[in-house]
């Protein structure tokens, strides 16, 4: 028997044993190392051999690289960030928790097998299927991006270059504003708060944020200490994020101006 059929066998009694877990787990706590390892390990399981034969059609240009940054940001980047790290609020809640795509157990997948992941999604884990929402073209892209995540971290750390994957200084507003959008979504914000009707009723709502007379300055502060400025405030601080995210996500929310929601002259706002 091959080492690749032993390990699918065994793979078997894994997400048998998986499975048992999870059922007498609740999703509000941490997992343990040992949960926490077997969902990883399912990843693994799950690939099947045939899939491992897949060769990447697509080169790695840096035309493909800039095709899957930009797929990344809107498919992947709410729960797994936008540096792969999954530092995100819905990447640290899930259960277990979002993958942080820089590691070595993601890194050593190969082409073939992190597209399968990406188009096939993995039970148990949190993570979806892609295969209704991506073509195999964008998926291969998507698999360059994530397989150079690394990379760019590295070059980040030298100093080489700004990292590609958080806002840099000099944006216009316009980009901050996109960038702050993909934040709000990023960060969890729509758990709590509304914004045109979607979201939750936890916190006020945020179509008219831009509306209300706030400045930047006390919006950031508020991201950075909510209780500082607002006694009693349930939301928890923003403190993985860093001056530029907190100046675009600030940016993202002084545009929300939508008149519909204005009654009267008098805009409807309650505190956070």
């Amino acid at each position: 028997m091959s080492e690749k059929k032993w390990l699918r066998q065994a793979g078997i009694l894994v997400t048998a044993t998986l499975v048992i877990c999870f059922s007498g787990c609740t999703a509000n706590k941490k997992p343990s190392k040992v949960e926490a390892t077997l969902a990883n390990m399912a990843k693994d399981v799950v690939i099947p051999i045939e899939a491992e034969n897949k060769k990447n059609p697509l080169p790695g240009s840096e035309q493909a690289m800039k095709e899957g940054r930009e797929l990344y940001l809107q498919a992947c980047a709410t729960c797994h960030g936008t540096d792969g790290h999954s530092r995100t609020s819905l990447g640290r809640g899930m259960y277990p928790p979002a993958m942080d795509l820089t590691s070595p157990h993601v890194q050593h997948w190969n082409d073939a097998e992190l597209f399968w992941i990406i188009q096939n999604g993995v039970r148990l884990t949190g993570m979806p299927s892609w295969k209704l929402s991506l073509t195999e073209a964008d998926t291969w892209k998507l698999v360059h991006f994530i397989h150079g995540l690394p990379r760019l971290d590295v070059l980040a750390a030298s100093g080489g270059i700004a990292q590609e994957a958080s806002a840099q200084s000099g944006k216009s507003q316009e980009e901050l504003v996109r960038y702050g959008e993909i934040l709000y979504r990023q960060e969890g914000c729509f758990m709590c708060h509304q914004l045109k009707r979607e979201g939750g009723k936890v916190g006020p709502d945020l179509t008219v944020e831009g509306s209300r007379g706030r400045t930047d300055e006390w919006l950031i502060g508020h991201f950075k200490d909510p209780s500082a400025y607002t006694p009693g405030s349930a939301m928890p601080p923003f403190k993985n994020l860093t001056a530029e995210q907190l100046k675009a996500l600030t940016a993202f929310l002084q545009s929300q101006r939508d008149s519909k929601t204005i009654h009267g002259g008098l805009i409807l706002t309650s505190d956070f």
